[in-house]
């Protein structure tokens, strides 16, 4: 699904206009009457009460359509508009039409929908005194809160703090806006529903990510159809990186999947993973795994992507490891972690490797790699995602509430699916071995980074109608896969 910016948004509106297909009168009716249509399907019914509450600009307009048409299939409609009536055209006209609509003075304390049709996407400053107050009292009546457009309070690109409405559903018209996907705004959206008002889009800012295809399994199919995973991973104490990373790839459909395990880790990971191939390797005093030239070539031997850096700690050891490997290897690497910890001290490796590399940082990691701070990281999510994977030629996944894909060529996309509960230690290592499977199972890098996002996610979704958002381990999310 493409999601477009404020400025997209109203230059897809001019052209529909300026051709005469439609007005923006006719535009607003659409608007208004899609969410009327959609809210009489999903529980407001006659008699309920429906509370709008209208702006005085265009998104104003959407809230009285809304509250005619309700009133109109027998719904209780009271409307208040709290800056005065509508000084907009369309929405004028459009009220000069209406009768006896109930106009109400005061938010009330519980009804069964309030209706925010306030500011819309034109907000582009926070909100203050009497308006702040106006949505302080919406978040706290008793009902359904819908959102028109965008949530008011929120700015539609994204960017910016702001009190705002808080929605448990936003529907929203033309396309999805980047505030849906970006904090801090993305906690106030709620479920997003598109309503289709007949404008076209040609021009869009990033992209949703798409449920994959399934790989086909043929009749006579064989181990090595579906590709070899080398995973360099864990460390002495850091066992559960190099499980979580191999069971993963394992259950994503990789055909077989090969690990460097050091030596005091081997009867723990062996036995929690008999399924995977091991390569022994020595222990340095730090902890790390001491893999030699000869045994990193045997271990590359016909595999078709690695995964590099889960647990495999800060010392030295390490980052040569890290340095060795990229220096190594032309196959595509799947990097996270302790691996991009070590990168962001020695970026000039990312320049100079030829393999293909996936990174997948969370917003800490993110921070060391540029240089920054977290919360410069959060305010700026898409821009410092594509800055990384342009400037270096790399894929970067931006982990977080809707996750950032990156590629090389600028293209931003976001995924939709994974939950609060996914915010615990072991997750980034179950997708990292999501993401190297879908590359040994024949998807490019780029494809495979964004399928693996949206099956981590899904299988996060789905292990939470068993088991509490608190409750969710990465085990469960790596159970979910195999139903997938």
């Amino acid at each position: 699904m493409k999601i477009l910016t404020v400025e997209q948004i109203r230059t897809a509106e001019k052209d529909v206009v300026s051709s005469g297909v439609l007005s923006f009168y006719e535009l607003m009716i659409r608007a208004g009457e899609g969410c009327a249509k959609y809210l009489s399907e999903n529980g407001a019914t006659e008699k309920s009460k429906v509370f709008v509450v209208c702006g005085n600009g265009n998104n104003g307009g959407d809230g009285i359509v809304i509250a005619d048409r309700l009133r109109n299939n027998g719904c209780d409609v009271s409307v208040m508009f709290p800056f005065g009536k509508p000084e907009t055209s369309p929405a004028k006209e459009f009220l000069n039409l209406c009768n006896n609509l109930t106009v109400a003075d005061d938010i009330p304390e519980r009804c069964d929908f309030l209706i925010d049709s306030i500011f819309g996407i034109g907000l582009n400053r926070p909100l203050e005194n009497y308006a702040a107050r106006v949505i302080d009292r919406m978040n706290m009546c008793n009902a359904k809160k819908v959102a028109i457009d965008v949530p008011s309070g929120c700015f539609a690109d994204g960017k910016g703090i702001s009190p705002a409405f808080k929605a448990d559903i936003t529907l929203t018209f033309i396309a999805p806006k980047p505030c849906f996907f970006l904090p801090p705004f993305n906690e106030n959206c709620g479920k997003v529903e598109v309503i289709d008002i007949g404008v076209p889009v040609k021009e869009h800012a990033y992209a949703t990510i798409d449920l994959p295809k399934a790989v086909k399994r043929h009749k006579n199919s064989h181990k090595g159809t579906f590709g070899t995973v080398l995973a360099v991973t864990g460390s002495y104490g850091m066992c559960g990186a190099s499980i979580l990373t191999a069971k993963a790839a394992l259950v994503s459909g990789a055909g077989l999947v090969k690990c460097f395990v050091c030596d005091k880790n081997y009867s723990a990971f062996t036995c929690a993973v008999p399924e995977a191939v091991v390569i022994p390797t020595e222990t340095f005093p730090s902890g790390a795994m001491a893999v030699y030239g000869k045994q990193l070539s045997e271990g590359l031997d016909s595999t078709d992507a690695l995964i590099l850096g889960c647990g495999i700690g800060k010392s030295q050891e390490a980052a040569n490891l890290v340095r060795v490997i990229l220096e190594t290897v032309e196959i595509p690497v799947v990097l996270d972690a302790d691996g991009i910890n070590a990168l962001a001290r020695n970026i000039e490796w990312l320049r100079k490797t030829k393999a293909s590399v996936i990174l997948t940082p969370h917003p800490a990691e993110m921070a060391r790699l540029c240089g920054t701070s977290v919360a410069m990281i959060q305010a700026n999510r898409p821009e410092f995602a594509k800055r990384v994977a342009v400037t270096y030629g790399k894929i970067v996944v931006l982990k977080g509430a809707n996750t950032v894909v990156a590629s090389p060529d600028g293209k931003i996309f976001f995924n939709t699916t994974g939950n609060p509960g996914m915010a615990t230690g072991g997750s980034g290592d179950v997708l990292s071995g999501i993401i190297a499977a879908r590359i040994a199972l024949g998807d490019s890098p780029i494809e495979a980074a964004k399928n693996g996002v949206f099956l981590h996610g899904l299988a996060a979704d789905n292990a939470l109608k068993k088991y509490s958002m608190a409750g969710l381990l990465p085990s469960d999310i790596i159970a979910e896969l195999k139903t997938l």
